[in-house]
């Protein structure tokens, strides 16, 4: 029998995607050979521009052999630990990573937080938002500050030197020349051009070449766009100086996403300095300075013949909840523990394509959730709310709406943690109290919240401040 694995893997795209992709490949398939293959003038994906890591990078780190420590160290990383939403619904709120409260007498505690009408801010509760809020942090541990998780704000400039130099170190090699074009015979790539007239076969070819798609794009397959609902189009960054002060005790775990007439507003936060960027609907709104321009939505097939997409060449999410890059952690998972043989079967791949396309559509509408539940008064945000919404989105904000049931889907990039605490804080509360809430004693319940956030209040306040806690990485690394 013919030995019919997969040998070689030419990775297209020499950007943030494609050397997360061939470190991945190296090292949980060391005897596949993966090569790098750059593509002049490519356009820079979001991963390449905005930083805001969610913690799927640290699943990704573990997985691919890296100590997070060290990586946050040799790069310069901040720690993130959600996002800050301000102008969106309502009065401000954190979407923390990690759960909020506690059970009592077994009934979740968003179900009894939200029968009891909203006391204290939701966020108040969640672990993570705490220590976020007084710009401090200390690894998960078995106490009140436990059960969080948290992801990481990276230069993404650095961050790709960085993952580039460890493909590298594990074997991937990169050619000396770019990728002209491709030789395409039916739905399989059978060659590379290199601009040098060199030829490059593989028995693989991933796609990692950002919205330009170059290889997947050749095959003509349906582009699904998300636009109607996730509105915004046009991207202005700037990138902050060095600060001033750069040692200045307070440095923020959260981006900070503020809602703004025809979009929203980024603020990110490095340890040396502070980006920020507009994103929004070139209809609705015009900003100066170098505009990207961006169409949310994703092919119908991320894999086809031999070709498989990742990143946006696949899927085209805008960076808010750090949604690119949790995209593509997710995507090379999936790739790495999905490779076939050569023979490519048909029922493989079209597995392959209904989960990825699943777990797309339902960050998508994650997303969504928050055009569809902002109250600003202004006809960008009166039509993102006035939109008919996918089907399964829709459902789930009625069942919220009626009695506070959270149904949670097969592909769901954020769990319910965090659809309860962007659910929460934009103010969606149930009409009608969930049966098991109404049965607690309110006056009993009051008391446990209150006597969680004095626990919690007094272990935020034992921890290391934010920036102490990444000076002691610098030092021990």
């Amino acid at each position: 029998m013919s030995d019919r694995r997969i040998g070689t893997i030419a990775v297209v795209g020499d950007g943030v995607a494609g050397w997360s992709a061939a470190a991945a490949l190296k090292s949980r398939v060391p005897d596949v050979s993966v090569a790098v293959i750059p593509v002049a003038d490519l356009r820079p994906g979001f991963v390449d521009l905005f930083g805001g890591a969610s913690p799927s990078i640290g699943e990704f780190h573990t997985d691919i052999g890296l100590d997070e420590r060290d990586v946050v160290a040799r790069t310069g990383a901040g720690i993130r630990l959600g996002t800050r939403f301000s102008g969106w619904s309502g009065a401000e709120y954190t979407h923390a990573y990690g759960p909020a409260g506690m059970p009592v007498d077994g009934v979740p505690f968003a179900t009894l937080w939200a029968g009891l009408g909203g006391m204290e801010p939701f966020d108040s509760f969640a672990p993570a938002a705490a220590l976020a809020a007084a710009g401090r942090f200390i690894p998960p541990r078995g106490d009140m500050l436990g059960g969080y998780a948290n992801g990481l704000q990276l230069d993404p400039r650095v961050y790709r030197r960085f993952i580039e130099a460890y493909a590298r170190h594990l074997g991937v090699v990169v050619t000396a020349s770019g990728m002209r074009h491709a030789e395409v015979d039916g739905h399989r790539v059978t060659a590379l051009h290199l601009d040098d007239g060199g030829r490059l076969e593989a028995d693989l070819y991933i796609d990692a070449t950002n919205g330009d798609a170059r290889l997947i794009g050749q095959f003509g397959d349906d582009w699904q766009d998300w636009s109607p609902w996730l509105p915004c189009d046009s991207v202005v960054q700037a990138l902050g100086k060095p600060d001033a002060a750069p040692f200045e005790p307070f440095l923020s775990p959260l981006e900070q996403v503020e809602a703004i007439d025809g979009g929203w507003r980024l603020t990110s936060c490095l340890p040396g300095r502070t980006d920020t960027a507009i994103v929004y609907a070139s209809g609705a709104r015009h900003e100066p300075g170098e505009v990207r321009w961006f169409q949310s939505g994703r092919r119908s097939r991320a894999w086809i013949g031999n070709v498989v997409a990742i990143g946006e060449a696949h899927c085209v999410v805008e960076p808010l909840e750090a949604a690119p890059l949790h995209v593509l952690h997710t995507q090379i998972d999936r790739l790495v523990a999905s490779l076939p043989d050569r023979d490519f079967d048909a029922v493989e791949l079209a597995y392959y394509n209904r989960e990825t396309g699943q777990e797309a559509d339902r960050l998508r509408d994650f997303l969504i959730l928050h055009y569809a539940t902002s109250d600003r008064p202004e006809p960008f945000w009166q039509a993102a709310r006035d939109v008919a919404l996918p089907p399964l989105l829709a459902e789930t904000l009625t069942l919220f709406r009626e009695r506070g049931r959270l149904p949670i889907r097969d592909g769901e990039s954020f769990d319910r943690d965090s659809w309860h605490a962007v659910l929460l804080g934009q103010g969606i509360l149930p009409q009608r109290g969930d049966v098991l809430a109404v049965a607690v004693d309110p006056t009993r319940a009051r008391a446990a919240m209150a006597d969680f956030r004095a626990r919690l209040s007094t272990a935020v306040a034992a921890a290391p401040t934010h920036r102490a806690y990444l000076a002691s990485l610098r030092t021990n690394a």
